[in-house]
């Protein structure tokens, strides 16, 4: 049977309009024994007053102190809008021994920030 892994990549991360945080290495070696992937996440409103609008994608690479780069099948994870404050979504990226994900504030103006918390899941 295989384990669920959650692992936590953000935890009301601040983040400005036009802002990005990328997580740590995720070593997922010993962790994607199926290959089921979701993102947990929340927004909440920071000063800007709203959640505003946060894009959820990844890069990978083939060693952990390497370049990390966004593969070609596609690297979106999925938005968390203005009106979404938690949502889980699942997706299927392309397999590599490492990754991280990032997270872009889009939807609030510069200055002003949100508040970004989010956890990978991985069976």
């Amino acid at each position: 049977m295989a384990l669920i892994h959650t692992i936590q990549l953000f935890k009301n991360k601040s983040l400005a309009g036009g802002e990005s945080g990328t997580s740590q290495v995720i070593d997922l070696r010993n962790l994607a024994e199926v290959g089921n992937f979701a993102l947990a996440f929340r927004s909440a409103a920071g000063t800007a007053g709203t959640a505003g609008t946060t894009i959820f994608s990844y890069t990978q690479c083939s060693e952990r102190g390497g370049t990390y780069l966004t593969p070609s099948a596609g690297y979106a994870i999925g938005t968390a809008g203005t009106g979404v404050t938690d949502d889980i979504v699942a997706f299927s990226p392309v397999m590599s021994p490492f990754m991280k994900v990032i997270a872009t504030q889009t939807g609030i103006a510069s200055g002003k920030d949100s508040k970004v918390s989010a956890e990978l899941i991985v069976r």
